[in-house]
C-alpha cells in the first residue's frame, strides 16, 4: 500500500509540477501566486503585460525590448555590444554581501522596496541613475507586483 501511496504522490507531483520539488515554490501557493508568476514571466521576458499589450517604458535604449532581453532569460545578466547588464535575479541583487558585479566586485544590496524603484524610476539604492540603457518602465502595481515575484523565482 505504501508503494501505491507514493505512487500516488508520484503522480500528483506531475499534475502538479513544482509542489513537492526540492526548493519550488511552498505546497501554499495558491492560484492567485501562478497567475502573478505568469504575469511576471510575461513581462520579463517579453515586455508584454498579462493583457498583451506591451509595458510602457521611459528612457533607455529607446528600443523595444524586455528585461529578458537585455540581462538574459536566466536574468545572469549579458555583455552586449556597448555595454554589461548586471545579474538581476532576487537572491544576486538582495545578497547582503552586496550584487555581485560582472566584474567580480560587490555592489550595492537592494532591499525589495528599492528593486521596485529601480524598475520603475531608474534609480540605485542611493538614488542615483543607473547606467543609460535602463529604461524607467512604467508598470501598474499589479505588474510591478508580478515581475518581482517572478525575479524572486529565477534560480
Amino acid at each position: 500500500m505504501l508503494a501505491v501511496g507514493t505512487l500516488g504522490l508520484a503522480a500528483l507531483g506531475v499534475l502538479l509540477p513544482g509542489t513537492f520539488a526540492e526548493g519550488a515554490i511552498s505546497p501554499e501557493r495558491t492560484p492567485t501566486d501562478g497567475a502573478r508568476l505568469d504575469e511576471g514571466a510575461s513581462i520579463f521576458l517579453r515586455g508584454i503585460a498579462a493583457d498583451g499589450t506591451p509595458i510602457r517604458f521611459r528612457g533607455g535604449m529607446r528600443m523595444r525590448m524586455s528585461c529578458g532581453q537585455c540581462h538574459g532569460i536566466d536574468g545572469k545578466g549579458r555583455r552586449h555590444q556597448m555595454f554589461v547588464t548586471p545579474d538581476i535575479r532576487y537572491r544576486n541583487l538582495t545578497d547582503p554581501a552586496g550584487m555581485l558585479e560582472c566584474d567580480g566586485s560587490r555592489g550595492d544590496t537592494f532591499t525589495e522596496a528599492q528593486i521596485r524603484n529601480a524598475i520603475a524610476a531608474g534609480v540605485d539604492p542611493e538614488g542615483k541613475p543607473l547606467a543609460w540603457p535602463m529604461p524607467r518602465w512604467q508598470l501598474t502595481q499589479q505588474q510591478l507586483d508580478s515581475l518581482v515575484a517572478y525575479l524572486k523565482a529565477l534560480p
